[in-house]
């Protein structure tokens, strides 16, 4: 039988380093589904200057799912171009009319195709590998999920390899649900000179031993305390205007008279006013909830691949590169690194009780897509490289 609180029952950690600690991972239940989506041709499209439609469509994976599972607890790890999600049988079906809902929306007003799979965890069991799952506590009240065990990739592979099988395919119509969902802050500047999208993956099988030796180099670099380098800097965050805000947003709504879209726009104003002008509502403190954005923030996760996005220094980031190119060179790890000016926000406000947000954190011009391109290409080369070696 299903255990449908699994993930929810799950003990939390609050040091982020303790990622490569086994006692607070769990095995996922058999009969749980993974979920992953990415835009397809995403790099093209970030390079025609459409990285902010990829971004939003990635996090709009993520709200999808909620509106389905009925909830926010349950694990979701934020891509930049798509996101993976995990969920048990019993919320199979609802989950899946809202992301082909959200299939047809990104299509029709995004121009993107959004490629939606999903994978058996039973199915990756019988092709050798396991996904177990912890709980990293951002805030209390507020976790995110984290993967290990090679699960999670083998599934990614699984999808795109075999399409015809793993993919998933528009069935019902129905129009998506973003409610809760805004890209309403404009690209927050760097506050130490430049913003690093950070892709790491052990190789082989000493993973707790090689992340163990970066974390020790990145305390080293950012004088113990990476958390100074979370790119979320309030102090230099600015608020689009009602028009910017309406013009880009009314495209999460299939009608512009609808009773959603109205509200949304209503909404709009009152945000505005609030944040852009000063206005000062009596139901909530909004210099409290913009400071807590900051530890709302998922700038940092990992599903059997480490995703940063860290505001630094032109010296420390190039003692952060040398590391990992030599440690690349040595055949410990692959990576990737894309530098940027500034890194992008996407909200999900569920509600403004503490907890009932989170904010989707990617670097600018292209962020944790373009540091991919890095990334695959080291992973090609490591492949072609064991093809030369086998032949006879």
């Amino acid at each position: 039988m299903s255990d449908d609180r699994f993930y929810e029952k799950l003990k939390c950690f609050k040091n982020f380093q303790e990622i490569i600690d086994d006692s607070y991972y769990s095995v996922m239940p058999d009969d749980w589904k993974i979920i992953i989506t990415d835009v397809v041709g995403s790099t093209k499209a970030i390079e025609a200057g459409a990285y902010k439609d990829v971004n939003t469509i990635g996090a709009a994976t993520i709200v999808s799912v909620s509106k389905g599972y009925g909830s926010m607890e349950f694990p979701f790890v934020f891509g930049g171009d798509g996101a993976t999600v995990a969920v048990p049988s019993s919320k199979v079906d609802a989950v899946l009319k809202e992301l082909t809902a959200l299939q047809s929306l990104s299509k029709a007003n995004f121009g993107l195709d959004l490629r939606v799979g999903m994978v058996g965890v039973h199915q990756v069991k019988e092709r050798g590998q396991e996904i177990y799952i912890a709980k990293y506590e951002l805030v209390k009240g507020k976790a995110i999920a984290m993967f290990k065990g090679g699960g999670v990739s083998l599934a990614d592979k699984m999808i795109k390899d075999e399409e015809e099988k793993f993919g998933v395919k528009s069935q019902e119509v129905k129009e998506a649900d973003l409610s809760g969902l805004s890209c309403r802050w404009n690209p927050i500047p760097n506050k130490h000179g430049q913003v690093l999208s950070l892709l790491v993956e052990a190789r082989g099988d000493n993973e707790e031993e090689i992340l163990s030796g970066l974390f020790k180099q990145m305390d080293n670099i950012f004088s113990g305390n990476v958390e100074n380098h979370n790119p979320v800097n309030i102090d230099k965050a600015s608020y689009k205007t009602i028009k910017e805000c309406i013009d880009f947003e009314k495209r999460y709504h299939d009608s512009k008279i609808s009773f959603a879209f109205v509200f949304r726009a209503l909404e709009i104003v009152l945000a505005v006013l609030i944040f852009k002008f000063g206005f000062k509502p009596m139901v909530f403190d909004p210099k409290k909830y913009a400071n807590s954005m900051r530890t709302h923030s998922d700038y940092r996760k990992f599903d059997d691949l480490l995703r940063m996005i860290i505001d630094c220094n032109d010296i420390q980031a190039k003692k952060l590169e040398d590391y990992l190119e030599a440690e690349y060179q040595k055949g410990h790890l692959f990576y990737g690194i894309h530098k940027s000016e500034e890194s992008l926000m996407t909200c999900y406000v569920d509600d403004l009780d503490e907890g009932n947000h989170i904010h989707f954190i990617d670097g600018g011009n292209g962020g944790y897509a373009m540091a991919a391109k890095g990334f695959k290409e080291q992973i090609k080369l490591a492949n072609e490289a064991v093809k030369i070696k086998k032949a006879p």
